[in-house]
């Protein structure tokens, strides 16, 4: 699908530069504005045609590499099949990028060259056209072209900020908890089981810090037996709120109670009951000590580092750019100490998740995204990576997730 999009586009697009950049050519000619001009002159227009031209088309380049890092298409068919065989390759973010731009640019390159075979033809077949004229046509195709590449980056760049919902703007908490957390549905069914699962390889009554836990509880349940203290981080201060009013048992907030009671039969409770799901949660509540906000787009997004990080649905859930959820990604698993244990999970292969009628990014992860986001830091030897099935892509746009926890190298001794 992705291929037959790009195809699509190379053709729409070569079309309408050719047309675009003819059109801006013949009427430069026809206008006469450069008439008169000495040729010297005429050679320096052209240049400064060309440079226009970069320009605009370095604006284009950028947009097509946060394209395909975001969507996997592109506008140019030669430019997708380089940034794939690269990034199928290079060890390196930058390397697909690089590729993606190559392509794109010397295809550009090779359109420029009908232009001189009709702009000389023309000049040489009739001496109604002058060689003057030839040059004046293609700079005015240049910067018709140069219109064209500059307008159609902007497109693009505006195409990607207006395919998502903002969370800034259009975030609620409380229809996302309405939408996701009024059952325990399947994708929780695994991650719940995953992560007690995990926090039996966690360092006990050590300080665990939840990144990106959203106006969520239904993680944290799982750490309350298990650590000293839990720290909860989130970008957004309604999410942080929201779990305030949850800690300080205000009547409207969100029932945990069904999470709680699974998290318990997970770790071997058989039928807990209502009295102890309401110690777990006054446990939860006594164990939590902090509510951060934080930014994981920083280097250091917290000032100090755990034993514990659980980040689940946090960074893939952010962007749709897969570059910056490497960072993202990059900048969380920062804050696990050496030999410390790192639990997270995101959406498997998912460009987004519905939240009533809005529609959120995700980085369209997979599962060799996400080990390569743990190398060289994490322990292969001490990784797990699962993928579950939860075929709920009519009700939120995934069908999947991806399941890991790994423990980090531990620095050399000396």
């Amino acid at each position: 699908m992705r291929w037959t999009v790009s195809a699509a586009a190379t053709v729409a697009s070569t079309y309408a530069l050719d047309a675009f950049a003819a059109a801006a050519g013949a009427l430069v000619v026809m206008s006469g504005v450069l008439a008169g001009l000495s040729h010297g002159w005429v050679v320096v227009v052209l240049v400064g045609s060309y440079v226009l031209w970069a320009l605009g088309l370095r604006t284009n380049l950028r947009a097509n590499g946060a394209l395909l890092a975001a969507t996997g298409t592109s506008t140019n068919v030669l430019s997708k099949a380089a940034y794939d065989l690269t990034r199928r390759f290079a060890r390196s973010e930058r390397a697909p990028r690089v590729a993606a731009a190559v392509g794109y640019a010397g295809t550009e390159v090779i359109k420029e060259l009908p232009y001189y075979a009709a702009a000389f033809g023309a000049a040489a077949a009739t001496e109604a056209i002058t060689g003057a004229d030839a040059l004046v046509f293609l700079a005015g195709a240049n910067l018709g072209a140069a219109v064209y590449e500059y307008g159609l980056g902007r497109l693009t760049s505006w195409f990607l900020r207006r395919r998502f919902a903002s969370f800034e703007r259009d975030w609620v908490p409380g229809r996302y908890l309405t939408d996701y957390y009024s059952t325990v549905e399947p994708d929780e069914l695994a991650t719940i089981a995953f992560l007690v699962d995990a926090l039996r390889h966690a360092d006990r009554d050590q300080p665990i810090l939840f990144f990106g836990v959203g106006p969520t509880m239904h993680h944290v349940f799982a750490a309350a037996d298990v650590a000293s203290e839990i720290h909860l981080g989130d970008y957004l201060p309604s999410n942080l709120a929201e779990l305030q009013r949850w800690i300080d048992r205000a009547p409207d907030a969100h029932d945990w109670r069904p999470f709680v009671s699974y998290t318990l039969r997970c770790e071997g409770v058989s039928e807990p009951t209502e009295d102890e799901v309401t110690l777990r949660e006054d446990l939860t509540r006594k164990k939590i000590t902090d509510l951060i906000q934080v930014d994981a787009h920083h280097r250091h997004p917290v000032n100090r580092r755990y034993a514990t990080v659980i980040s689940p649905y946090c960074a893939d859930s952010a962007t749709d750019n897969l570059t910056t959820w490497r960072q993202l990604m990059r900048n969380i698993t920062d804050l696990v100490e050496p030999g410390g244990l790192f639990v997270t999970a995101a959406l498997h292969q998912c460009a987004g998740y519905t939240v009533g009628d809005r529609r959120f990014p995700s980085a369209n992860v997979s599962e060799d995204d996400l080990r390569a986001a743990l190398r060289p830091d994490f322990d292969r030897s001490n990784e797990v990576i699962e993928v579950h099935s939860t075929n709920q892509d009519a009700t939120h746009g995934y069908g999947g997730v991806l399941l890991c926890h790994a423990r980090k190298h531990q620095p050399p001794e000396r």
